[in-house]
């Protein structure tokens, strides 16, 4: 009986101090502190301002797009390799629009919204007729503001599992991710909202943020 506590007891001790506690929980960011920011470059937008409650005012300046900018913390060393660091920034907005002019945003959205915020079928106004995104994306492409085009298919499968993929662009690979965005006349008058999410470290970490934009002359 003595011979197996013993044996038990020994096990016991192997399991527990062969794993250091790196191993058990090692830090995506370096010291811990993972974070990101990010913000519309002014540059080339004269006027443009973040107000009090958050929201960005951006100028056209006779441009026809702006860009998002961002600073992401730096990770570990651990997930960065060969100098590279396993970091992924995500760009999605609740803002469409089609070469016919047709502009409209979801009133409940989210990072790839059309799925986590069920709008696939939320009727879009096009003149005196309504469609759902479906029916939509098989007469025409479809503009994201975010920078994304969904090609004309009539044949969609809205339901494939890999189609949400096409619903964002990346910046990835960097802690200063950027991402240029279109600013079209008839935008003006009209808000929106950019939706981010920054990936760390093979998937370990993740951080969303929401940047709200007003469109002005």
């Amino acid at each position: 009986m003595k011979q197996i506590k013993f044996l038990f007891l020994l096990v016991a001790s192997i399991l527990l101090f062969s794993c250091t506690p790196d191993e058990v929980s090692q830090n995506v960011c370096l010291n811990g502190d993972c974070g990101a920011e990010f913000w519309v470059d002014t540059l080339g937008h004269p006027g443009t301002y973040q107000d009090a409650e958050g929201v960005w005012h951006v100028k056209h300046a006779n441009l026809d797009y702006f860009t998002i900018k961002g600073k992401i913390n730096e990770l570990d060393p651990h997930y960065i390799i060969n100098g590279v660091p396993l970091v992924s920034t995500g760009f999605d907005s609740n803002l469409f629009y089609t070469l016919g002019n047709v502009v409209w945003t979801y009133p409940i959205y989210s990072y790839l919204g059309l799925w986590s915020s069920n709008q696939m079928n939320t009727p879009i106004a096009v003149g005196t007729q309504t469609y759902t995104f479906p029916q939509l994306i098989g007469q025409t492409s479809i503009m994201n503001l975010a920078g994304y085009t969904i090609q004309k298919n009539p044949n969609v499968n809205v339901n494939h599992p890999a189609y949400k993929t096409y619903f964002a662009t990346y910046s990835s690979y960097t802690y200063r991710p950027q991402q240029s965005m279109a600013f079209f006349d008839d935008f003006e008058g009209r808000t929106a909202s950019i939706y981010i999410e920054v990936t760390l470290g093979e998937n370990k970490e993740t951080i969303r943020k929401e940047i709200k934009i007003a469109f002005e002359p």
